[in-house]
């Protein structure tokens, strides 16, 4: 018979040799429970004055390599070359406030002119940051967006853009699809808020406010959201104010390799002071539901060949264009829509139909200080149908808390 001790030498080493193993593997892994990598411990001075990039760029590094997130606290850090994050997160303070007029987000100063501030690749993230663009001579000039995506699974979260020429984009080459923007605010942007094509997965664009009452040039050419080749876009709830364009579906965007068209929803987005609330170019499969646009010109535009815009329940008033021009499409449908073409210095029907293979409209409530519905010789695939019309209404006075 062995001795005892003889029998357990055997468990004794398995169990040494585990402990071992484990502890190595331990001492390996990122710590847990860690808050992550803050800036300021590698470096940045978060004045204001100082280039910070280089910390930056060692944060998002380590973070990299342990796979924790980079923090950011409060301060303002200036940024002179593009950070590029992949699979990882980029984030300042939480807060409970929304993200518009009070400053409770850590501050970035981006100084990039030939790059973006931020490019997101595959799995990048950036969350809780006001990136706040200074022109130097006080006149912006074309250059890239703040937020660049180049990559699937990209997320930009409680995010605050003020002063950009264009808020965030797509690279226009890449495949960004199931990107997430959400609970964004974009203030006195300059050409475009969110450009998003490429995404041949389902993504999302959700609470995002482009504000731009302080730049003549948004009104006289920006556009909120400019939007190409996109697979499955869905959006609601956002905002468009004082652009040329709230909303611009288009087949070729510029500098965009990329081309082709959204297939995807708006529920509950909305354009105010807008020359132009939704443009349609192209053969674009789209249904929009609930909303508010009041525009300058058209509320809604549809032209090109082949689009398929479903309408219903939205509330549109314009000055001097119609609130729906239909101008090609293969199928144009609005029901329970409310159309309102209030400005007597102008002549224009509430609803235009000049072209489109079919096109439907019905139980909606229309009304114009001149014609409400003008409908081309021609047209044999039109239905009109339940509609309440009326013409020749007095424009309504203009309120005491109302701009005329």
């Amino acid at each position: 018979m062995k001795p005892v001790t003889m029998l357990l030498w055997p468990a004794l080493a398995a169990a040494v040799l585990l402990a071992v193993c484990f502890t190595r593997s331990a001492a390996a892994a990122p710590p847990q429970g860690s808050s992550g990598i803050d800036v300021r411990s590698l470096g940045a001075a978060g004045d204001g004055k100082a280039d910070d990039t280089a910390a930056f760029e060692r944060a998002i590094a380590l973070g990299r390599e342990t796979g924790q997130p980079v923090r950011v606290p409060r301060g303002r850090y200036r940024i002179t070359r593009t950070l590029e994050l992949k699979a990882q997160e980029l984030t300042g303070a939480e807060t409970a406030a929304w993200v518009a007029d009070e400053e409770t987000l850590p501050i970035i100063l981006p100084d990039v002119p030939d790059g973006p501030a931020v490019r997101l690749l595959g799995g990048g993230s950036v969350h809780g940051l006001f990136f706040l663009q200074e022109w130097k001579d006080g006149q912006p000039s074309e250059r890239p967006a703040i937020i660049q995506l180049a990559g699937v699974g990209t997320r930009v979260s409680e995010v605050k853009i003020m002063g950009a020429w264009d808020g965030i984009s797509a690279d226009g080459k890449s495949n960004v699809g199931r990107a997430l923007i959400r609970d964004c605010f974009l203030v006195n942007i300059h050409n475009i808020g969110i450009r998003l094509l490429g995404t041949w997965d389902v993504s999302w664009i959700s609470r995002v406010e482009v504000w731009s009452p302080a730049s003549p040039r948004f009104l006289a050419k920006g556009i909120g959201f400019l939007l190409g080749k996109n697979d499955v876009l869905l959006m609601s709830d956002c905002f468009v104010f004082s652009g040329d364009r709230g909303y611009k579906f288009a087949e070729s965007i510029p500098g965009a390799e990329i081309r082709g068209v959204t297939w995807g929803s708006m529920a509950n987005c909305s354009a105010d002071f807008c020359g132009i609330g939704v443009e349609v170019e192209g053969p674009h499969t789209l249904s929009l539901a609930g909303g508010t646009y009041w525009t300058h010109h058209s509320g809604i535009l549809i032209h090109g060949k082949g689009a398929q815009v479903r309408m219903s329940g939205l509330e549109m008033k314009s000055n001097s264009g119609p609130c729906i021009d239909v101008q090609g499409g293969s199928l144009v449908a609005a029901s329970g829509c409310q159309l309102r073409r209030e400005m007597e210095k102008f002549v224009a029907p509430a609803l235009r139909i000049t072209g489109g293979d079919a096109v439907a409209v019905s139980g909606c409530v229309i009304s114009s200080t001149s014609s409400a519905i003008e409908v081309a010789d021609g047209l044999a695939g039109v239905a009109l149908s339940g509609n309440s019309v009326r013409e020749n209404v007095p424009e309504p006075p203009v309120e005491p808390n109302q701009a005329p």
